[in-house]
């Protein structure tokens, strides 16, 4: 009978896979993105000119509830290694949670560029300093499950008992783990000070669109993988993720709404920037399109999966643009290539986006 850990073995093998998914990806730096298809010709514009609409009113709403619902990281952080699991756990689930850990570690940069941008803004910078506490935990939360998981392989492969000895290894595995994951997020804030940054042309109506979408995506990613994996412990973490991911979204929503009720004549500019949305993962990952197509699968791995959560973006940019606008925004942007010039990617055509929704709402 093999051992469950030997290499001939499928436990083995998956778990393999797993370990090696999740120390085998190093980072490079990328090309910092200087081509903006539909905005480039907008001038760039001062500090002033990144006002929103004032409502202290919605900041306060969002504090309450904020602090009403507010999760507690100790809890996640005091869940043993041992607690997590392995066998439950796929390749695919390491892949796709150490990739939304990298992303999300980088929350200070994301902070302080939209700080910068919207210095002149005191209730979006209010709402801002309650939403970097909560992302700053969504990554702590994943950097710690990561470590968990990579000392629960080493353990296996290790073939940790409870003696004494065996628990000083543990560790040392355990420590040298949580260095190799500093190097990583140190990384990856290396490249995000190169690679990433709010566009300094943009309007502040331009920014709380795409920020919208971005929290939506988030959200949907979270919600939807935490269904399909069978691992609880990640489960768990991924459902309290989304419903802050959902809050903000909700939150961002609102800022738009009422920026183009106020001036309307924005419109068209919101548009073309969000014709050439993409995720910032594309900004500081080399391998973001490999990590992005293991994300969308894990999450939305059957057809109808892949329908719904289309539907659902739509919806959400038909809310905010209506939807003529949200119509032209997925077939004469770049969303198939996550914002960038790729000549290698078609165009979505308006009668497909038709076709998915009545079908989806059939």
């Amino acid at each position: 009978m093999p051992h469950p850990w030997d290499r001939r073995h499928p436990a083995r093998s998956e778990a393999a896979s797993r370990r090696r998914i999740l120390v085998e990806n190093p980072l490079s730096k990328l090309t910092k993105r200087d081509a903006f298809p539909f905005t480039g010709d907008q001038p760039p514009l001062p500090p002033s000119g990144h006002r929103t609409i004032p409502s202290p009113d919605d900041v306060i709403a969002f504090f309450r509830t904020h602090e009403r619902v507010s999760w507690n990281l100790t809890e996640i952080l005091d869940i043993h290694w041992s607690e997590i699991d392995i066998e439950a756990m796929t390749a695919a689930d390491a892949y796709v949670a150490e990739s939304a850990m990298l992303v999300e570690s980088n929350s200070p940069d994301y902070v302080a560029n939209l700080i910068a941008f919207f210095k002149e803004d005191q209730d979006v910078c209010d709402f801002i300093m309650m939403w970097a506490i909560e992302e700053w935990k969504h990554y702590y939360a994943l950097r710690d499950y990561i470590a968990k998981v990579r000392t629960a392989l080493a353990a296996r492969e290790a073939a940790c008992t409870t003696n004494l000895e065996d628990t000083e290894r543990l560790k040392e595995i355990e420590a040298s783990v949580r260095r190799a994951l500093d190097q990583e997020v140190a990384d990856i804030r290396e490249a995000s000070s190169e690679n990433w940054g709010i566009p300094m042309h943009y309007t502040a109506p331009q920014v709380v669109a795409n920020t919208t979408i971005q929290e939506f995506i988030t959200a949907d990613f979270y919600r939807n993988h935490a269904r399909h994996t069978k691992e609880p412990v990640l489960a768990r973490i991924e459902t309290l993720l989304a419903k802050d991911e959902t809050r903000h979204e909700m939150f961002y929503e609102e800022r738009i709404g009422k920026c183009l009720e106020h001036d309307p004549d924005v419109m068209p500019m919101v548009i073309e920037a969000l014709k050439e949305f993409g995720m910032p993962g594309a900004y500081l990952l080399d391998d973001y399109d490999a990590r992005r197509a293991a994300m969308e699968h894990a999450a939305f791995p059957t057809l109808a999966d892949k329908t719904g959560a289309f539907v659902r973006l739509f919806a959400k940019m038909e809310r905010v643009v209506g939807r003529e606008n949200a119509m032209r925004v997925f077939t004469e942007g770049n969303y198939l290539s996550d914002g960038h010039e790729d000549p290698s990617k078609k165009k979505m055509r308006p009668e497909m986006i038709t076709r998915l929704i009545t079908r989806k709402l059939a």
